[in-house]
């Protein structure tokens, strides 16, 4: 009886295993590096038309990027938000404010999927935590402003419960409508 197909076939098993383990993943040699994710703390103002889910913050290239989704829970379609972000030591002290402006158009009652571009100075310690809050909602034929949200974001990272900022609607007089009905 011959011997040698089982000794080969072994062999060449034996070979290819090690070949396989001490190559490269083709995966992870294939993606860029990304930095993890960070949780971001959303305060939601219920009088806003605008919501927003899941913020996570991560830096993308060597920029920060906050991937998230906004819901427009209004009737009216909106055009872009105004953000504001705090960073929170752990000892409780608020060590940088920033606030933005982003183009967001959103149908009425929809939700879509953005990534906004905050500048954030300085680096961000692995401790610190985030909180994000809407400012101002702008729609095609309203703008709603929440009154002195940046005290109510920071009542919100110190866990106070129950502060409810008001919300001041005006007309948008300054975007261009689509829909107005001409009259001749």
């Amino acid at each position: 009886m011959n011997r040698a197909p089982f000794i080969v076939l072994p062999a060449c098993l034996l070979i290819g295993l090690v070949a396989l383990l001490q190559s490269p993943p083709l995966a992870a040699s294939q993606e860029p590096p990304r930095e993890q994710s960070r949780t971001v703390f959303f305060s939601d103002v219920l009088n806003l038309p605008a919501r927003i889910d899941e913020p996570k913050l991560q830096a993308i290239d060597g920029r920060p990027v906050l991937s998230c989704a906004v819901a427009n829970r209004s009737s009216e379609q909106l055009l872009g938000l105004r953000l504001l972000l705090i960073v929170v030591e752990p000892s409780g002290k608020l060590r940088n404010r920033i606030a933005w402006n982003e183009p967001a158009a959103i149908s009425s009652y929809s939700i879509k999927s953005f990534e906004f571009h905050p500048t954030i100075k300085g680096e961000l310690s692995r401790t610190d935590r985030l909180f994000l809050a809407i400012d101002e909602v702008i729609g095609r034929e309203t703008i709603w402003r929440v009154v002195e949200a940046d005290k109510a974001l920071k009542a919100y990272a110190r866990g106070l419960p129950g502060i409810d900022p008001v919300v001041r609607t005006v007309a948008n007089k300054f975007d261009p409508r689509n829909d107005v009905l001409k009259v001749y």
